[in-house]
């Protein structure tokens, strides 16, 4: 199992998909749906729904991309102290995906960095521009590891934009050409242990 950092555009150096080997689904950074609403994103702007292929992931995908991430508390109803391990993968993942460019902030004495996503309506068709969504959120305390946590709540309306809330949008694994015809996927990008560069 790997999370493996990847280009959305071929040889472009972006960094913007991390996909998950165990699922075959490669995740879209977060940061690049910040401050777009979920109208707007499913409407096609910034083209992750149309142009590429993305669509909105469901709770129990963002719950196996965290299993496999390596986290495994969740909520502050869990026992704490939190696991280390927890807030090494959350630290991890939030790297991979951008999300520490969401809302980094000093909090009680502690750096926070507070990663929020919005997950697939769960209602019945298209909510309205008024309709709650739900948001998965990583809690990272930088100078409490044990502290760290994820969990879900309700956030914005769905036609608000908010700079600290993205979405966490999806597609299946996208096959470089000419590797089918090889019947193997080219060797691609970092792992998850590895560093972002800048």
């Amino acid at each position: 199992m790997a999370l493996v950092q990847q280009n959305l555009v071929p040889g472009t150096g972006d960094h913007l998909i991390t996909l998950d080997t165990d699922t075959n689904l490669e995740w879209l950074s977060l940061d690049a749906t910040a401050n777009l609403s979920y109208l707007d994103v499913l409407g096609g702007v910034g083209g992750y729904t149309t142009t590429y292929g993305f669509r909105y992931a469901t709770g129990q995908e963002i719950s196996l991309l965290h299993q496999h991430a390596g986290i495994t508390k969740y909520g502050l109803t869990q026992v704490v102290p939190f696991p280390q391990s927890n807030h090494v993968a959350m630290e991890t993942l939030i790297e991979l995906m951008g999300g520490i460019a969401l809302n980094s902030s000093p909090a009680s004495g502690s750096v926070l960095v507070q990663t929020q996503g919005m997950m697939k309506f769960r209602g019945p068709g298209i909510p309205t521009p008024v309709t709650p969504m739900s948001v998965v959120q990583l809690w990272l305390f930088k100078n409490n590891p044990a502290s760290s946590y994820a969990d879900s709540n309700p956030a914005r309306p769905a036609g608000t934009r908010v700079p600290e809330i993205a979405s966490y949008l999806v597609r299946n694994r996208v096959m470089p050409l000419g590797s089918l015809s090889r019947g193997k996927s080219s060797k691609a990008g970092k792992t998850r242990s590895a560093k972002k560069k800048s």
